[in-house]
């Protein structure tokens, strides 16, 4: 509450229009880190959020293609029918069609969280997938064979939090570059 009230303040003093209540509480939720004295981050060297945004931005964009290429890999070998791929199908009696529609998604979903704009949705449906081959792991194979399912899935949710927090991050940069242009 202090730095949103600091801005508050500044923008009263200098007759700017009153920020919006959504702007004080997501300049709070993204600077209220503390560092040196006892002050913000942003307080101290708003150069450090430009910094951190971007790092977090090229560790989503690594994550994210990495995860694309996994995704790209395995529903390209379904949809080519490669019989590696379709074995659990068999094995839990589920129709082959299953298999080549679990194909289309994992394509599709590959190629989704490449887009910004579709990525949690992608990263969403990916995740059900996923959901499905923990389960076959662990009823149908030894336990210790659900860990790159798992790993997977840990690393969709770690894309959705990503997409997030850069979210976050991209647009309170645009309030201080607008913040700065008012001054």
């Amino acid at each position: 509450m202090r730095l949103g009230c600091r801005l508050a303040r500044v923008n009263a003093e200098l007759g700017l229009k009153e920020m919006s209540n959504e702007v004080v509480m997501s300049i709070n939720q993204l600077c209220f880190a503390k560092c040196n004295a006892n002050k913000t981050v942003a307080e101290t060297d708003p150069q450090k959020l430009f910094i951190c945004a971007n790092t977090l931005n090229r560790a989503a964009v690594v994550v994210t293609l990495a995860m694309s290429i996994v995704f790209l890999f395995s529903g390209m070998g379904k949809l080519l029918s490669v019989p590696f791929f379709h074995v659990p199908f068999s094995v839990m009696n589920l129709p082959t069609g299953f298999g080549y529609f679990i194909g289309v998604i994992e394509v599709l979903g590959a190629i989704g969280i490449g887009w910004r704009e579709y990525r949690v949705l992608s990263a969403t449906a990916l995740l059900s997938v996923m959901m499905g081959a923990i389960y076959y792991h662990f009823n149908y194979e030894t336990t210790l064979s659900a860990l790159p399912a798992l790993s997977l899935s840990a690393l969709l949710f770690l894309i959705i939090k990503l997409d997030e927090t850069v979210d976050r991050l991209v647009r309170f940069q645009r309030q201080l570059v607008d913040m700065k242009a008012a001054f």
